[in-house]
Formats: structure tokens, C-alpha cells, sequence
């Protein structure tokens, strides 16, 4: 469901960006403010509690912090793993979303409204993955398969981004790309299964910032791969080498989570 969310977020957002994006640059931004003090408004007004009173905890600085719960986590090795896995697509998924917009205009002379279109369709394919394709793929397929055939389209996504020639190829390669999709709440799965009850927010957060170092990283390193093969006197000249890039880091990411789920452990409490 989160995920169905993201996708119809992936629809709207972009498309709208597209289309204020043409009376201005900074209108987007100021459109993206907005949205999200209404989602501030909501969150506080009509969002309920969801953790139980049994399931809390006492508050503890040690623990409310990214050093903290790192520190803890990587204590044991089946989670260690699986975040390393998770970092690893997260970098790699920079190849997408740090360079699209410059390779489709660069290569396709694909405008704003073009691009905005594209993001639009990314969302509707990421939404139909997630809100019925996971349904019925991660129960017959088991998580672990679900993974490894998830990874796949990933890296065969990437790898014919890396080589397309026309702008009409990006749309059903995307479609590819997307169904990767149905490896993320299979590997969110069993890693909530590793911990206890009162530490689900915990791994959240884990998770999360995992994905903010990534951010930190991602976006840097791919925008320079693109940047330095798409250089008209770059030897070789190859301007789909960032999405290559993320198809090797997809390619590890999928070696380390098949490497953590070979290992059958017990709960992991992180607490003790």
C-alpha cells in the first residue's frame, strides 16, 4: 500500500512539475512547499497512533539516533547484509533519478513536458506493480525468489537504459525496470521479521538512513559518470554509463541479500 502510494505520488508529482515547470523554474518548489504543509497539517491533525502501548518502549538518546541504531543493527550479520544490500540499489537507483531528466533532453531532445510525462508513466507502472502485481507475485514466488527476480529486472533495466537509441525505447524498458519493484517490501518483509515488535520503528529508521546516506552519495556519483562519458571528447564517449554503474551496483546489492538469506537465524533483538 505504501508503495501504491508512492507510485500515484510518482504520477501526480511529476506530471503537475512538468506543467508548472513552463511558467518558471522555482514554481514547482513553491507548489512542493505547499503540498507539504498540508501533509504536516494532516499528520498531526487526523493521522492516528499506530503502536500499541504494549509495544512501546522507554525513550532512550543512545537509540534515537542513526549512530545509535546502526551501531546496534550491524551487530548482527543476516541484517548487516540486507541494509548493506539495500544501500547498494539505493546508490543505484540514483542512475534513474539524478540523470534522467539530462539523458532523455541530451540524447532524445526530450523537453519538459516530455520528461514530466515519462515520470508520470513510471509512477502508473510502479503503482500497478505495487498495488497488484506484489499481491499475487510475493505469495506464489516466496520472498527470497521474489528478491533475486526482482534484482534481475532491476539490472536488465538498467543495462538497456545504458544502451537505448530511440526516446519510444525508455517506455517498455521502464515497464521492465518497474517490475524490480516487487523486491522491496519482499526484502522489508523479512527484515521485520528479524526484529521484536517494540523494534519495527527502529528498523525503519535503519532503513531510512541507509537511504539518506545514499542520497548523499548517489546523486553525486552517478551525475559525474554521466557527466564525464557524455562529454562529446570523452574516450570512450558512452552516455548511458550511469545506468550501467547502477546495474553493477544492483548486481551487489543482489549478491549480498542472497548471501543473508542463506543464513537461517532467530529473531534478532536489537536491544540485546
Amino acid at each position: 500500500m505504501i508503495g501504491v502510494a508512492f507510485g500515484v505520488g510518482f504520477i501526480l508529482g511529476p506530471f503537475f512539475g512538468g506543467l508548472l515547470g513552463q511558467f518558471g523554474t522555482r514554481i514547482p518548489f513553491y507548489a512542493s512547499a505547499a503540498v507539504s504543509l498540508l501533509n504536516l497539517v494532516y499528520g498531526y491533525f487526523i493521522l492516528p497512533e499506530s503502536l500499541s502501548k504494549e509495544n512501546r518502549r522507554p525513550f532512550d538518546w543512545k537509540r534515537a539516533n542513526p549512530v545509535g541504531t546502526l551501531s546496534k543493527i550491524f551487530k548482527f550479520p543476516k541484517l548487516r547484509a540486507m541494509l548493506g544490500g539495500l544501500f547498494f540499489v539505493y546508490v543505484a537507483s540514483h542512475a534513474v533519478q539524478s540523470t534522467w531528466n539530462y539523458f532523455t533532453m541530451d540524447q532524445f531532445d526530450w523537453d519538459e513536458k516530455m520528461v514530466g510525462y515519462s515520470l508520470g508513466f513510471v509512477g502508473l507502472i510502479s503503482a500497478a506493480v505495487q498495488g497488484g502485481l506484489i499481491r499475487v507475485a510475493i505469495p506464489k514466488l516466496g520472498s527470497e525468489r521474489a528478491i533475486v527476480i526482482g534484482f534481475l529486472f532491476y539490472i536488465a533495466g538498467l543495462a538497456l537504459f545504458a544502451f537505448a537509441k530511440e526516446g519510444w525505447m525508455m517506455y517498455p524498458i521502464l515497464v521492465l525496470y518497474c517490475l524490480g519493484g516487487i523486491a522491496g517490501p519482499a526484502i522489508q518483509g523479512i527484515m521485520s521479521n528479524l526484529v521484536g515488535n517494540d523494534e519495527q520503528g527502529e528498523l525503519q529508521g535503519a532503513m531510512s538512513a541507509m537511504m539518506s546516506l545514499s542520497l548523499i552519495i548517489g546523486p553525486l556519483l552517478m551525475t559525474n559518470v554521466y557527466a564525464h562519458f557524455a562529454d562529446s571528447q570523452a574516450i570512450p564517449y558512452f552516455p548511458g554509463a550511469a545506468f550501467l554503474t547502477g546495474a553493477v551496483f544492483s548486481a551487489i546489492s543482489l549478491l549480498l541479500v542472497v548471501r543473508a538469506m542463506r543464513k537461517k537465524v532467530k529473531v534478532e533483538v536489537l536491544g540485546s
